[in-house]
């Protein structure tokens, strides 16, 4: 199950309208990150007919997306001709999520992309690498989703985006556990939009420490 949680902490707000520095210099970016997936159809990639051919897969699925169509701002995808540019905007990042990790007490940063319109990330479980999770997704317009098949129901619950900043919690389940911890999920857009997202680990006390955290990102500071 993922649950939508509403940010009202003004101070993981503030950290993260620092990532936007990202989107902001996009162009900038765009000269030493490479676009995945831009000869793809995101529509394919979506749909429930590709999500069936996935989930019959089983375990023969390894977790990771088969397509994505984004730009990946994590330091080892930085390739930039000017060497010191890219040491630059390493550091950037690397600040960055040192401070953010730091204040939400998570493990690392699973995910940092910024998906250009018609950006995408195909259906997939994240099975190989189980863990309780944030997802923080920030839209330009609003206009993209992400949706994810209910482990309890089977049906795909369709998330819509807001304009701005959103968070998801949940849970991505292995394939040592009941099928229903599985939690196939993807996410298309048609504007620009960036997620970044974290991971604790599987164990109860992460549990504890998710609860924890999601309160206080509720919490009106």
């Amino acid at each position: 199950m993922i649950k939508n949680i509403p940010i009202h902490n003004q101070e993981v707000h503030d950290i993260l309208n620092k990532y936007l520095w990202f989107y902001e210099n996009r162009d900038t970016l765009k000269e030493g990150l490479h676009l995945n997936g831009e000869n793809h159809e995101s529509n394919h990639w979506v749909s429930e007919e590709y999500l069936s051919k996935v989930m019959s897969m089983g375990t023969a699925h390894d977790g990771y997306p088969e397509k994505v169509k984004s730009y990946n701002f994590k330091p080892e995808r930085m390739m930039f001709r000017d060497k010191e540019k890219s040491i630059d905007l390493v550091k950037k990042y690397d600040e960055l999520n040192y401070e953010f990790m730091n204040y939400l007490s998570t493990k690392t940063c699973a995910l940092a992309v910024l998906y250009p319109p018609d950006g995408f990330i195909s259906w997939h479980n994240n099975a190989n690498a189980s863990s309780y999770n944030l997802i923080f997704s920030w839209s330009e317009t609003g206009n993209g989703y992400f949706q994810y098949v209910d482990g309890d129901t089977g049906e795909i619950v369709k998330l819509q985006d807001n304009q701005g900043w959103q968070c998801k919690a949940g849970y991505f389940g292995n394939y040592g556990e009941h099928e229903s911890k599985l939690c196939y999920h993807s996410a298309k857009t048609d504007c620009w939009r960036m997620t970044v997202s974290f991971i604790f680990d599987r164990t109860d006390m992460s549990l504890g420490i998710q609860d924890d955290v999601i309160e206080d990102i509720m919490t009106e500071i």
